[in-house]
């Protein structure tokens, strides 16, 4: 049965007892807000994976993946296949995909340490470090990724850990850093700059079929934090094209809903489990309307999306047919927030500058 961790090593850690046949996913995912000072409300965004799962052949976009090497654990470290993936919204142009290779890969850990690292003929992508303490760097002739990331606050730069089991050994766990500071360097061809901002870090390992769903993370300059997380069944699985646009795009069954927010004024975090998000678009780009309550506390909120990736996961069927997902990630900004707990009222502005990424799938792996 697939459980929740809290120990540092199992960030690097796979876990091939628990695998269900083409279904189990691991993923290492770093999302980071880097300041733009020519448009501040328009940060800079970058998001890089390592992700292995057990199937015989996936494709993303137009790279047809086959793993060849049967994962392997023992005494603290793990050989296995990964795909690292990313993207780039440089201020101006969004970089998609800014990576998309595959090749062997090998993770290291102990109870203070631990690295994972992709080489292949093309580059090496890397990433390292100990608790709210990382390194990562990833280099091919087209490009350069080197960051630091070193602890924030106390309460953003904790290891958390949250999960849910479906049925039996189905279900999903996570392990993630809500914040970190983040500098370093990103080089494109021949351009290079120097980047400032703040990390979030999630480690997820995932063993049912995918369904859809809604998601997004939000940080502010003071230290605030929203995360919502929306799995979803219907129609909207059998959705297999990029357009926005879809008769399919209806009879939405959520399976859970969750709404977390820190406020740091209080130094309390607020889980709201009764939420509901809407969607409308804008030059086809979306933006997602959230209510959400507790028995004490009430959330509003609005964001709207200023770039999209979108990446094609699929696998194969019944011969010919291919099936997956459509994975959407937009950065995005905060239009509004209003929260209350009926001893104080918080509207956006309230928290400084907020840094915000909406995700929503449709499909099915």
């Amino acid at each position: 049965m697939i459980g929740m961790h809290n120990k540092f090593e199992d960030i690097w850690k796979i876990f091939p007892e628990n695998a269900l046949k083409g279904r189990i996913w691991h993923w290492w995912w770093w999302l980071y807000f880097f300041e733009n000072p020519d448009r501040p409300d328009y940060p800079r965004q970058l998001m890089i994976l390592w992700g292995t799962r057990n199937c015989r052949k996936v494709r993303i976009n137009d790279l047809l993946w086959k793993p060849k090497i049967t994962p392997e654990v023992h005494d603290g470290r793990a050989r296995f296949e990964a795909m690292v993936a990313s993207w780039y919204y440089d201020g101006k142009k969004m970089h998609d995909p800014f990576i998309l290779e595959k090749g062997p890969t090998k993770a290291t850990w102990d109870k203070e340490h631990g690295s994972i690292a992709m080489r292949n003929e093309h580059g090496t992508y890397s990433f390292e470090g100990r608790d709210a303490d990382f390194r990562l760097k990833a280099e091919n002739p087209k490009l350069s990724i080197d960051l630091r990331m070193k602890r924030w606050t106390d309460e953003m730069s904790k290891l958390v850990s949250t999960g849910k089991v479906f049925f039996r050994n189905m279900g999903y766990s996570m392990l993630k850093y809500r914040g970190l500071k983040a500098s370093g360097k990103v080089r494109v061809g021949s351009s290079e700059i120097t980047v400032e901002g703040r990390a979030y870090f999630q480690k997820v390992r995932l063993s049912s079929i995918t369904p859809a769903w809604y998601w997004a993370v939000l940080q502010s300059d003071k230290g605030a934090y929203m995360q919502y997380f929306v799995p979803h069944v219907g129609i909207t699985l059998l959705r297999q094209r990029y357009s926005h646009e879809s008769s399919l795009d209806w009879g939405e069954k959520t399976i859970s809903r969750t709404l977390n927010f820190y406020d740091p004024e209080e130094e309390v975090e607020h889980t709201m489990k009764i939420m509901h998000v809407k969607k409308r678009y804008d030059n086809d780009l979306p933006i997602f309307t959230i209510e959400a309550r507790s028995p004490t506390a009430k959330l509003t909120a609005e964001m709207s999306a200023y770039s999209r990736c979108c990446w094609n996961i699929t696998q194969p069927v019944i011969r010919p047919l291919w099936l997956g997902i459509f994975y959407n990630e937009y950065p995005a900004r905060l239009l509004k927030l209003k929260f209350t707990n009926g001893r104080r009222v918080v509207d956006k502005d309230d928290l400084g500058l907020w840094f915000c990424n909406c995700e929503h799938s449709w499909g099915t792996m």
